[in-house]
């Protein structure tokens, strides 16, 4: 007797603005980061600050849809 590992939801809402936001914006978040890496090798005195941004926005990235949304979600 084999069960699915996932179970598809009644209340999908795969078709939300919510889930849109969910996938867009993290992914946005890991261009931006990668696009930070880059210039701040290239900006001079700004180059630290431009590597701290690279950073917060990969972490954010990944933070968004593992840990911040599905906490979200739980609360209602």
């Amino acid at each position: 007797m084999s069960y699915p590992v996932i179970e598809r939801r009644e209340d999908d809402g795969s078709g939300t603005p919510g889930r849109m936001l969910s996938v867009v914006f993290p992914a946005l978040l890991f261009v931006l980061g990668l696009v930070l890496f880059t210039v701040a090798f290239n900006v001079g005195d700004w180059g630290p600050w431009a590597f701290a941004g690279g950073i917060l926005a990969m972490s954010l990235s990944f933070a968004i849809p593992t840990t911040i949304l599905p906490a979200l979600e739980d609360r209602a």
